[in-house]
């Protein structure tokens, strides 16, 4: 049974962002599918996480993938994934809330790039743009900005119980030139996974970096790397 490759994108954006490594999987024969999160709320989020796992598990293996803010509903409802790999993403420890960790993982220059609501939703400013695509190309990150959603959920303040890399092979991806989460919380993390590797890239591989990271994602999901143009 050939692997699927789930994947979770992070806050503000929906599942378009990983179109470039989508498309990469498929020219190479490895399935893959983005889900959009609700972004309505934490709960709603790892309920779409666990549904999109289940309806996937069983009929082949699921390599879960999670981006940025992806990482802590991928956290809390990954469990029944074969395999996860986590993108400069939220990998919460048991008994830590990730609420209280929030001040030491996010950069300074993206936490001044966001502004909250009437509605009391997080919603990003145009100076985001620069921090969270640095190094992409210019026409996907104005095509993402274009798409930001306002954001109700929340990190989580209670701790995430069992969180499910600590059952599940994990893998680690460092963004070596991250500018809205700190490289060193991310080296942290990436010290508790299976295994780990580094990018020079952006906190948005999958514009930066698509060759690079289809690359990563297709050896998880099969065991080696393909050949891909560019890489």
């Amino acid at each position: 049974m050939k692997p699927l490759i789930v994947l979770v994108h992070g806050a503000n954006h929906d599942g378009w962002c990983w179109s470039p490594v989508l498309e990469r999987l498929d020219r190479i024969g490895v399935a893959g599918r983005a889900i959009d999160l609700p972004l309505t709320s934490f709960e709603e989020d790892t309920a779409a996480v666990r549904a999109a796992v289940r309806e996937a598990a069983g009929a082949r293996p699921v390599v879960l993938v999670a981006h940025s803010y992806g990482g802590l509903p991928v956290a809390a409802g990954g469990h029944e994934a074969d395999r996860l790999v986590f993108v400069a993403a939220r990998m919460p420890l048991p008994g830590e809330s990730p609420a209280e960790r929030t001040p030491r993982w996010g950069h300074p220059e993206f936490r001044a790039a966001w502004d909250t609501d009437d509605d009391g939703a997080v919603v990003l400013r145009a100076e985001a743009r620069e921090v969270l695509y640095s190094h992409s190309p210019p026409d996907l990150a104005e095509a993402a900005a274009r798409r930001w959603r306002p954001m109700r959920s929340r990190v989580p303040r209670a701790p995430i119980a069992h969180p499910a890399w600590t059952s599940v092979p994990t893998a680690y991806v460092v963004c070596a030139k991250d500018r809205t989460v700190r490289v060193e919380a991310q080296r942290a993390c990436a010290a508790h996974a299976s295994e780990s590797v580094e990018i020079d890239c952006d906190h948005s591989p999958f514009f930066s970096a698509p060759d690079r990271l289809t690359a990563i994602l297709a050896e998880q999901a099969t065991g080696g790397f393909p050949a891909l143009p560019g890489y």
